[in-house]
């Protein structure tokens, strides 16, 4: 897909990092693949994913080296820098973060907070990089969202905060709520435009009000360095 010329103000560059295994290079192929940059939605598991592209990696069903896929939302040209999360390749994560200007943590909804997930934390901070927090994997045997939340709280403090909460768990998650703007949506198919917005459930209303104020508190109230930003 040919891009257009944009200046610099519309440039980003936004860096996936974590522990192995937690989605980042799937979550990276469905972010090209909605935003229309690639025109089909590869797969690491079968080696057809774009970002995995060295032959070594197809084979592995892993990444081992940094890539980089570009999108353009609302304006803005995206460059989404995806990283290995084994330690022996963390050179690539650090590499990804020095020129990123933010940064996108996955955080495996089984696991929790992993080794690597702390390490790239901390790289994080060290290049003050304003960042959020993706739970990924959400509908495996055992994923568990708000028990990956505590863990997140336990490693990196008390401000980090959910801005969604999900419908459903494991095989039978379906939707989610935003807890910013305190609305609700249901995925339908896997298409580009497979989510619909819809009432909150009514046996959700009160656990997404309760995260609502916690987000909004931690929003409004003294935040210890700019690296606390919500989930």
């Amino acid at each position: 897909m040919t891009m257009k010329s944009v200046d610099l103000p519309h440039l980003r560059s936004v860096v996936l990092a974590g522990h192995a295994g937690g989605g980042k290079t799937t979550l990276a192929e469905q972010l090209l693949f909605k935003a229309g940059a690639i025109p089909r939605l590869g797969k690491v598991d079968d080696g057809s994913a774009h970002l995995d592209f060295e032959p070594e990696e197809q084979k592995r069903r892993q990444s081992l080296s940094l890539a980089v896929g570009t999108f353009e939302y609302d304006g803005t040209r995206i460059s989404l820098v995806d990283t290995p999360g084994y330690g022996d390749f963390v050179a690539d994560a650090r590499a990804g973060l020095r020129v990123a200007d933010a940064a996108i943590l996955v955080v495996d909804a089984v696991a929790g907070v992993q080794v690597q997930t702390e390490k790239v934390w901390k790289m994080a901070n060290d290049y003050g990089l304003p960042r959020i927090i993706v739970i990924n994997r959400m509908d495996r045997e055992r994923a568990d969202f708000f028990r990956a939340l505590d863990s997140l709280k336990e490693a990196f403090g008390p401000h980090v905060v959910a801005t969604e909460i999900p419908i459903g768990a494991e095989h039978e998650i379906r939707g989610l709520i935003d807890l910013v703007d305190m609305k609700a949506y249901l995925y339908d198919g896997s298409g580009k435009d497979n989510c619909k917005e819809c009432p909150i459930p009514e046996d959700m209303q009160a656990l997404a009000r309760r995260h609502n104020e916690r987000c909004l508190s931690s929003w409004s109230g003294p935040l210890n360095h700019r690296t606390q930003s919500p989930t």
